[in-house]
């Protein structure tokens, strides 16, 4: 009731109105009656609607949340076929966005170059990587290889998964019975194991003539690059990988697993760096250096967490490339004249083949 209807209502219960002014007014109230029951007929027409029996009220209720999980599934379903193929694309450019110069492109580059300076005589056969981005990772299948004589053997696979900027643990599997770390390690010149040398001579004097055979030979003492190599040119062998000291305690872990390099006659140098104008031992420390800059990436993948190659290589730039073992391949016979004839402090025979 508005201000202007309740003051004229006040002056007609106190009779303050004319004869004619009360006539006019009564007209107009029952005009209101009349409107307030039709608006009650048109509420109520059906008296029995006023009330709803509990099974129906929860049919309803159960009906509605149906609804409204149907209405919000497909609603999750359509944000998610909208979103996968954004994050997929996203994922294609994090990784790919750059050339060469791609976080994929750093990521496979660094796996191949950490595999040759952490495992003898084995490398990535680059021209065979398979590689694939997923949604919010990478993933990469790499070929391995070994050189024994003079030809490239498969040697296994290695997989390794990239999740946005973090390396999961790779997953290897080799063709061969793979020799374990102290069965192929090379041994520093401080720790002299002649037992190993005579042990190594007897094996090879049972391998018949036609054979060649690799294996990996420790010296008396370390030496340049360019000793090492003058020191075996005068035999029929072929130099793959060679130990490197890179720690100015080694003497006090002779047995550590070694970082090298891959040797003159190895197919894996032309791939390990852009810098085909640098001597070996250049090529050494820039991919040194390469992989401090991804050393999480390096250690994860070696699976080693006794890389530290930052200090690697701060002592590679103070005392040079000092080579202590070499892993060759060649005749049987010729490796054979080559440990009795040098200053060799270690030998351990590695995968024997017929001539190739």
């Amino acid at each position: 009731m508005n201000e202007e209807l309740k003051a004229r209502f006040d002056k007609y219960k106190n009779g303050e109105m004319t004869e004619e002014e009360m006539v006019e007014f009564e007209g107009e109230l029952e005009k209101l009656e009349t409107y307030q029951m039709l608006l009650d007929e048109e509420m109520f027409d059906d008296p029995n609607e006023a009330s709803i029996s509990p099974e129906k009220q929860r049919a309803i209720l159960q009906y509605g949340k149906n609804k409204s999980y149907l209405r919000i599934s497909v609603l999750a379903i359509i944000t998610t076929l909208m979103i996968l193929p954004v994050c997929t694309l996203g994922s294609y450019l994090y990784y790919g966005l750059g050339g060469n110069s791609s976080k994929g492109s750093e990521f496979i580059h660094t796996a191949a170059i950490t595999l040759s300076l952490t495992e003898p005589n084995l490398q990535i056969d680059t021209a065979n990587i398979k590689s694939r981005v997923e949604l919010f990772g990478m993933k990469a299948d790499f070929p391995l290889q070994r050189q024994v004589g003079n030809e490239q053997k498969a040697a296994g696979h290695e997989e390794i998964a990239l999740l946005l900027n973090r390396i999961k643990k790779p997953n290897k599997s080799f063709y061969y019975q793979e020799i374990n770390d102290n069965d192929r390690i090379f041994i520093h010149p401080s720790k002299k194991e002649k037992n190993a040398v005579r042990n190594a001579e007897s094996i090879l004097k049972q391998l018949p003539d036609g054979t060649v055979s690799e294996a990996f030979l420790s010296f008396d003492q370390a030496y340049s690059t360019k000793e090492i190599y003058e020191k075996l040119k005068k035999y029929d062998i072929r130099v793959i990988w060679k130990a490197i000291e890179t720690e100015a305690n080694s003497q006090d872990r002779p047995y550590s697993r070694p970082i090298g390099f891959p040797g003159k006659d190895s197919a894996a140098i032309t791939t390990m760096t852009n810098q085909v104008s640098q001597s070996e031992d250049q090529q050494f420390e820039s991919a040194l250096a390469y992989i401090t800059e991804h050393h999480k990436w390096a250690e994860s993948i070696a699976d080693r967490k006794d890389l530290i190659l930052s200090e690697r290589l701060s002592y590679i730039k103070q005392n040079g490339v000092n080579v202590y073992g070499v892993v060759v391949t060649g005749p049987t016979r010729e490796i054979e004249h080559l440990i009795q004839s040098e200053p060799i402090n270690a030998a351990k025979l590695g995968e024997v083949e017929l001539w190739n």
